[in-house]
């Protein structure tokens, strides 16, 4: 009250009628002063963002869902292998060996295919060691891209769409400047213009802030070799990682 008071002595000085800072009647405007409850000046303006749509070449871009368990730190070598449902190493069934795990970005990703491409060549060369190939994308979109790309051949390829595997492993979400820097960029022109890949669709499911990764295990699960990739550029070096268990 006197608050009140004291602001409209102030403006009786300054000159100002007490009026002066009411906010205007906007009711005629917006309809809602209209006799009928309907009409006025902005009704008759709906709202242009209301049914809008993501296109679903837009929807990789989004921020993907957080995955169900926490991203833990990447494992390092000498240490033992993370064990999780989709993928415990080493394999309990069958006799050990060694294997090279890598994690795609995105079905769809030149620098994934490229990366897959690498890996089921080795997977002929060696068949000593098991190669898998982790994909985030549904397992619909995941055989559509193999499909493209002539199969999978000695390559075993598990759909993990709730990235459970990629947290355990130390995969999360990218920054921009992993995605976006101008030498990724440049790298992917590279990638086309010299063999070819540009890439393909990528399907909704996909997500192009995923991190990818790759290592590998001995027969007895200890991790030997790998890392996640520090920019999505950064393909995976196969041959080092078969290197590392021997070979």
């Amino acid at each position: 009250m006197l608050a009140k008071l004291t602001t409209k002595i102030a403006l009786r000085k300054a000159g100002i009628p007490s009026s002066g800072l009411a906010m205007p009647d906007v009711s005629a405007l917006t309809g809602s002063g209209g006799r009928d409850g309907t009409g006025g000046a902005l009704s008759t303006f709906a709202n242009p963002f209301a049914n809008l749509q993501v296109p679903v070449a837009l929807k990789s871009w989004q921020n993907p869902m957080p995955p169900p368990v926490e991203v833990a730190p990447p494992p390092l070598i000498d240490t033992r292998a993370p064990t999780c449902p989709k993928l415990a190493l080493p394999v309990a069934n069958g006799t050990r060996r060694p294997c090279i795990v890598v994690f795609l970005r995105h079905c769809g990703c030149p620098f994934a295919e490229e990366t897959f491409l690498n890996m089921r060549g080795l997977a002929n060369k060696y068949p000593k060691v098991i190669f898998y190939a982790i994909s985030h994308c549904t397992k619909e979109a995941t055989d559509k891209w193999i499909y493209a790309l002539g199969g999978a051949w000695a390559v075993q390829v598990i759909i993990d769409e709730e990235r459970e595997v990629y947290a355990q492993w130390g995969l999360g979400v990218s920054t921009t400047y992993h995605l976006l820097n101008p030498w990724t960029q440049m790298a992917a022109r590279k990638l086309g213009t010299e063999k070819g890949i540009w890439g393909r669709e990528v399907d909704p499911s996909g997500n192009r802030w995923v991190v990818g990764g790759a290592w590998s295990t001995n027969e007895l699960g200890t991790i030997k070799w790998g890392q996640p990739s520090s920019t999505a550029d950064d393909i995976p070096k196969l041959e080092e990682a078969v290197k590392s268990l021997g070979l």
